[in-house]
């Protein structure tokens, strides 16, 4: 977890110009190099039996009644969940479009066809959703949008998975509650038998996010985050950071592969969600990043917080010790 700050988006670290001319680099995998190295080898042995060290005393955590209690606390907010993720994609949307740029800084706007009007548009539907009114139209405008930038800006914006997850259960599930669409259609009566997939859906499409960015950017550009250590110079830090950047490269990589996955499959999902908040913000801290990119991220994670761990490993090692609650859907 100690290279976890090294994998600041490397969009909002380096200049523009540096960073897609390194996107469009041919893929290499010489990042696995670095374990040539014996001692580069003997670290990266360390932290990972210090991680699942670690992930084994969570799950007795688990197992004993306080922690127990613990889990069910986080659980009596979990009707706020869908409440956090509505606000962090409807701010993040709004300062996305009042910025010219489309998701995040890297993306800009004036590329999408009818640039303006587009503008206009990402404003109209971070308004909507905040407001909560006709909120699926909104949703489906946002999905075109995103489909229309696959073309623009490519795969990269596999990255921004995240809103995709989003849009798609706005689309499905609506605005119910504390929105304009509550009070003027009622309830929303399709598709109730599927709400409680609503946290998977989310979950499933941060965690794709997480594990695409990783492979593509760190793993497969890797001199992108060597950049950045080199900038920041990272390696001088030692009692955090190996001296080797191309380890931090690889491990920045590995633990954000992992942290996807474990999301993805909800394994081990609120110590992993703790953990990844925690270097999220050192790392917003650390770079200075801008901090309208990351309100996704916090909205989601705050969110999985909270949730039932249903249809998630967790639940399935948990389940005789916790009795979960259906999740509570934003209706």
């Amino acid at each position: 977890m100690l290279f976890k700050i090294a994998s600041a988006h490397e969009a909002y670290v380096l200049p523009d110009g540096s960073f897609w001319e390194g996107i469009k680099e041919p893929l290499n995998a010489h990042v696995f190099s670095s374990l040539q190295n014996p001692n580069n080898l003997k670290v990266t042995i360390i932290i990972a039996v210090s991680v699942w060290l670690l992930l084994g005393l969570n799950f007795f955590f688990r197992r004993s009644q306080i922690g127990q209690k613990t889990h069910m606390f986080f659980e009596r907010f979990a009707k706020f969940g869908p409440h956090f993720v509505r606000i962090a994609i409807a701010a993040a949307l709004f300062f996305s479009a009042t910025s010219n740029s489309f998701l995040g800084p890297e993306l800009h706007a004036g590329l999408l066809p009818y640039a303006q009007f587009t503008r206009i548009v990402l404003l109209c539907i971070s308004l909507m959703i905040a407001v909560g009114i006709f909120t699926e139209l909104a949703a489906l405008l946002g999905i075109v949008i995103y489909i229309v930038g696959l073309f623009v800006y490519g795969p990269y914006i596999f990255t921004y998975f995240n809103y995709l997850g989003e849009l798609i259960v706005l689309l499905l599930f609506g605005l119910r509650s504390f929105s304009a669409d509550g009070y003027l259609f009622g309830p929303l009566k399709r598709f109730g038998s599927l709400a409680k997939y609503e946290t998977v859906i989310i979950r499933a499409f941060y965690g794709l996010a997480l594990i695409y960015a990783a492979i593509t950017v760190k793993l497969l550009h890797p001199e992108l985050t060597v950049s950045v250590v080199n900038i920041w110079h990272l390696n001088q830090y030692h009692w955090l950071f190996p001296s080797d950047p191309l380890l931090i490269t690889l491990g920045a990589g590995i633990v954000e592969i992992v942290i996807g996955l474990f999301i993805l499959v909800g394994f081990q999902m609120r110590l992993t969600i703790l953990i990844s908040l925690f270097y999220i913000t050192l790392s917003l801290l650390f770079f200075r990043e801008l901090v309208w990119p990351h309100f996704l991220l916090y909205g989601i994670s705050l969110s999985l917080l909270v949730q039932p761990e249903i249809f998630a490993i967790d639940n399935l090692l948990f389940k005789r010790k916790l009795n979960n609650p259906s999740p509570v859907p934003a209706d």
